[in-house]
């Protein structure tokens, strides 16, 4: 990518905001789902594809599955990987308005925030943690997620070594520029043995309501050398199932 391009997609990732949803975007919030309510989310891209998928069973607590699949459609013979991974997601704090707060994370399986391609990582090999805070800006219309973590791989390289890296992901999405969408960048990467060169993600999420949030977004390297490429995401809140009002209420009568 041409330097000015570089130059203007930096100064995006800085002015923009974040929202409420992950997306297909590394980056994540405070924010638990309401009890009883599943999240599915599909990406596919010129590089990664996959799917996640997370079900709020206990108050403040989001348990996640998720997996994705590495084949890069712009390199000839490239070497397709995939991995998974599972954790769990719990939110220690909110602010009055529900609008900021922090969360942490635990997880088994390769990090999101961690790119390789060392082909399948083993799930029961790799450890990680991080923490997610939101902070609102201009009564909302701009909101700032900072996400540091780590990881620890217990089958590291071709001497199977324990190895260590430090994540760093932070996003930000802009809304009331653009009606019912967000503008939204982040740049993430991982420092340390296992290392992942940074990446930037910016993007346009639409949220016309509170069930089908469909995002497109496009993310490369800041040395010049591929990334992500192109995307296109969805994501698909359900009601709270869960609730026993929502169970009453839907129940079929016979």
């Amino acid at each position: 990518m041409p330097k000015p391009i570089k130059i203007v997609v930096f100064i995006a990732l800085l002015l923009s905001a974040h929202s409420l949803y992950a997306q297909q975007y590394n980056s994540d919030n405070y924010l638990t789902m309401p009890h009883g309510t599943g999240t599915f989310v599909l990406t596919t891209g010129e590089r990664n594809s996959g799917m996640a998928s997370s079900f709020a069973l206990i108050k403040n607590f989001e348990f996640f599955v998720q997996t994705f699949l590495y084949r890069d459609v712009r390199v000839d013979d490239y070497a397709q990987h995939f991995n998974t991974t599972v954790y769990a997601k719990y939110m220690f704090w909110v602010n009055k308005a529900n609008t900021g707060g922090g969360a942490v994370f635990l997880g088994m399986g390769q990090s999101p925030g961690s790119f390789t391609q060392d082909g399948y990582s083993p799930l029961h090999k790799n450890y990680w943690t991080a923490v997610p805070f939101t902070i609102p800006f201009f009564n909302n219309t701009i909101s700032w997620d900072i996400m540091p973590g780590a990881l620890v791989d217990l089958d590291y390289g071709n001497n199977k070594e324990t190895a260590w890296g430090f994540t760093y992901s932070t996003r930000v999405a802009i809304y009331k520029v653009i009606p019912q969408t967000a503008i939204v960048g982040e740049f993430f990467g991982t420092e340390g043995k296992v290392y992942s060169k940074p990446e930037y993600k910016v993007g346009l999420r639409w949220e016309p309501n509170s069930y089908i949030v469909p995002a497109i977004s496009y993310g490369g390297c800041f040395d010049g050398s591929l990334g992500a490429g192109f995307e296109i995401g969805v994501i698909i809140f359900t009601p709270q199932f869960l609730k026993k009002d929502f169970i009453k209420n839907n129940s079929v009568q016979y």
